[in-house]
């Protein structure tokens, strides 16, 4: 009870009241919700509730609800009492495994009891979380290796497509054709379409020109409408007639070719001579 000296105004008595009464209101609120929460839990997991105690299970439940709110209330839906155990077990992450329970329900689980595969989901985000429920230790690798933009190509592609990015990124093949953020961003838009593509033409996004005109302008390329063959020979042939460019003498050239010329017309007209002379 709080002591109210007497010539205190009303308005402030009442302001006084409120604050008191609000964290045992919300503690009651928290408490009705917990046992809430054990009925409908005893339903599903009739069997962990009755080897937990309904009791006993209430005033986890409650504290769990205290901490992490309504992800900790949908956590518990989806996975059951268990979540309370996943999310203490990863001590230091567990506003974040809370937040993946209630948002991936049970296959939330290889990521949160997966120290690994936990730290890269807290440091990458949910969309690496995704990537690694979907793919598992295929993931770890390239999201390792290319970051966010990885998670992104993960979630987008099969399983086929996401062992054949982690194979180009173990033999070393994405680091040779270079720029990996944005080949992963552009995995992510077109799927596993995209990654049929640079699968089948790994060699040829190499050459630098045909990668900036892959990553410039995807569509036609995975579509078939233009050829990456005709844009490899003409980065190779635009460095050779730079060279050849830079290297000539059009002085020389001009000259040179005139001499050819005038040496040409000289002999057509010897051969029509001589030609005429033995006519006769």
């Amino acid at each position: 009870m709080i002591a109210v000296p007497f010539n205190t105004p009303l308005c402030l008595i009442l302001v006084f009241v409120t604050f008191a009464a609000a964290p045992e209101a919300n503690a009651q609120g928290k408490l009705g919700l917990a046992k809430e929460l054990v009925e409908s839990l005893g339903i599903r997991f009739s069997k962990e509730v009755a080897e937990e105690g309904a009791e006993i299970l209430t005033r986890k439940v409650e504290t769990f609800l205290v901490k992490y709110g309504d992800d900790g209330a949908d956590a518990l839906r989806k996975v059951g009492p268990y979540a309370i155990q996943l999310v203490d077990d990863a001590a230091a992450d567990g506003v974040q495994a809370t937040r993946w329970l209630a948002k991936f329900g049970d296959e939330a689980t290889s990521v949160v009891r997966n120290e690994t595969r936990r730290n890269l989901a807290t440091k990458l985000g949910d969309e690496a979380a995704e990537a690694l429920i979907k793919h598992g230790e295929i993931a770890e690798p390239i999201l390792e290796l290319a970051g966010k933009p990885a998670a992104n190509a993960l979630r987008a592609v099969s399983e086929q497509n996401a062992r054949r990015i982690g194979m180009m990124a173990k033999s070393g093949e994405l680091e040779k054709i270079g720029r990996t953020s944005e080949l992963m961003d552009t995995i992510g838009k077109y799927g596993d379409r995209g990654m049929d593509f640079v699968w089948k033409n790994k060699g040829a996004l190499a050459v630098s020109g045909a990668l900036v005109a892959f990553l410039a302008n995807p569509e036609p390329f995975i579509d078939g409408t233009q050829e990456l063959a005709n844009v490899v020979a003409q980065s190779a042939i635009e460095p050779i007639a730079k060279e050849v460019g830079n290297k000539t003498n059009w002085t020389v050239t001009i000259i040179t070719l005139a001499l050819c010329a005038v040496g040409y017309l000289s002999f057509k007209t010897w051969i029509r001579q001589r030609t005429k002379h033995g006519a006769r």
